[in-house]
C-alpha cells in the first residue's frame, strides 16, 4: 500500500504576534533559507529581523488570515487537497510542513494509522521550482526525520514539475477565465532569490537551475495560451537585499501603472497554494501600488490550491 506526503513550507499556528514570530524566527535560522555565516545567523534574526518584522508581519497575517475557520489559508487549502486527492487516489494522504505544524513526523505518524501495512510513501515537496530555501530544505529536513528511527516502508521524492503537462495544463486552466477579457500585461511572479543562490545552480545544471525553471513553466503557458511574449513580464518578490533575482513586483506594477497600463493579470506559479506572498504582496499590495498610480484593475489569479484540475494534475505527477 502506498501513501502521500504533501509539503509546504508552513505558516504560523495563529494569528498572533508570538506565533508569527516564532514561525518567521523558525525559517529564517534555515541555513538554506538565510545564507549568512552561521555564528551572525541568530544576531541578524533574533536581533535586527523579528524585532523590525514581527509587528508589519502579522499585521499582514491578519489581512488574509481566514478568520472564520480560524486557520491560515494556507494550511486550509493544503488540508482541502489532500481530502481530495485521498478521496480521487484511494490512497492515504497527509499533510506536513517544513516549519510548523503539523511536522514531518506527525504527518508519517497520522499515515500508518490510516494504513498500517504502507510500503512506500510518495512525497510531493509543493515547489513547481527547484530552489535550496524551498524545494531543498524540504527534501534533507524529511530524510533527517525519516532516518531518526526505523519507518517500515520506504520514500520516494517527486522532483520539481515545472515542466510536467499536468501542472501546466492546470495553470493554463486557471489563466483562460482571465484572458478571455481585454487586458494590457500578463505578469508572472515568482519569489526571488539571492544572485548567490542562483550563480550556484546554474553551475550544476538546468534541473537545479531556478531562473531556466521559471522561464520554461513560462514559455510552456504561453505557447497553450497563445499569448503574445510581449503582453507580458516576469517579475521576483519578496527580495530581501540589492542582490536578489530582479525585477520586482512592485516596482514593476508601479512602472507599467505609470506607463498607462489600465488592466492587468497577476499570477504566482512558483506556488501551488496561495500564502502570504501571494494573498498579501499581490492581492493587496501590489493590487493598490497598481491603483494608487494611475491603474484601473489588477486581477490576481488564486493559486491552484483545491482546484479539481489540480488534484487530477497532482495524482498524474505522483505517479
Amino acid at each position: 500500500m502506498k501513501g502521500v506526503l504533501l509539503v509546504n513550507t508552513g505558516s504560523p499556528k495563529a494569528c498572533t504576534r508570538t506565533d508569527v514570530k516564532f514561525f518567521v524566527g523558525a525559517m529564517l535560522s534555515d541555513p538554506k533559507v538565510m545564507t549568512v555565516p552561521d555564528w551572525f545567523r541568530p544576531i541578524l534574526v533574533k536581533g535586527i529581523i523579528l524585532p523590525l518584522r514581527q509587528f508589519s508581519s502579522t499585521a499582514h497575517y491578519s489581512l488574509i488570515w481566514d478568520h472564520k475557520r480560524n486557520i491560515s489559508p494556507l494550511l486550509y487549502n493544503m488540508q482541502q487537497l489532500a481530502a481530495k486527492l485521498e478521496e480521487q487516489s484511494e490512497m492515504p494522504v497527509e499533510v506536513a510542513m517544513r516549519y510548523g505544524e503539523p511536522s514531518v513526523a506527525l504527518a508519517l505518524e497520522r499515515l500508518m494509522e490510516k494504513n498500517d501495512r504502507l510500503h512506500e510513501v510518495i512525497v510531493l515537496p509543493m515547489f513547481p521550482q527547484y530552489a535550496e530555501s524551498s524545494y531543498k530544505t524540504v527534501v534533507d529536513w524529511i530524510g533527517q526525520i525519516f532516518f531518526q528511527r526505523p519507518y517500515p516502508f520506504r520514500l520516494k521524492i517527486i522532483e520539481p514539475y515545472f515542466n510536467h503537462p499536468a501542472y501546466i495544463n492546470a495553470l493554463v486552466e486557471s489563466l483562460k477565465p482571465y484572458i478571455e477579457q481585454d487586458f494590457d500585461k500578463l505578469v508572472f511572479s515568482f519569489h526571488s532569490l539571492p544572485l548567490t543562490h542562483v550563480e550556484e545552480a546554474w553551475k550544476k545544471g538546468k534541473e537545479f537551475d531556478y531562473v531556466y525553471q521559471t522561464k520554461e513553466t513560462v514559455r510552456l503557458v504561453l505557447n497553450q495560451l497563445n499569448v503574445d511574449v510581449r503582453k507580458t513580464r516576469q517579475v521576483y518578490s519578496s527580495a530581501m537585499g540589492r542582490k536578489w533575482l530582479k525585477p520586482g513586483l512592485d516596482e514593476t506594477i508601479q512602472s507599467l501603472a505609470e506607463g498607462g497600463a489600465k488592466n492587468i493579470i497577476v499570477i504566482s506559479p512558483g506556488f501551488s497554494v496561495d500564502n502570504l506572498e501571494t494573498l498579501y504582496d499581490v492581492g493587496v499590495r501590489a493590487k493598490d501600488l497598481f491603483i494608487k498610480h494611475g491603474g484601473t484593475r489588477l486581477d490576481f489569479v488564486p493559486c491552484l490550491n483545491s482546484r479539481d484540475c489540480w488534484v487530477d494534475a497532482v495524482q498524474k505527477i505522483i505517479s
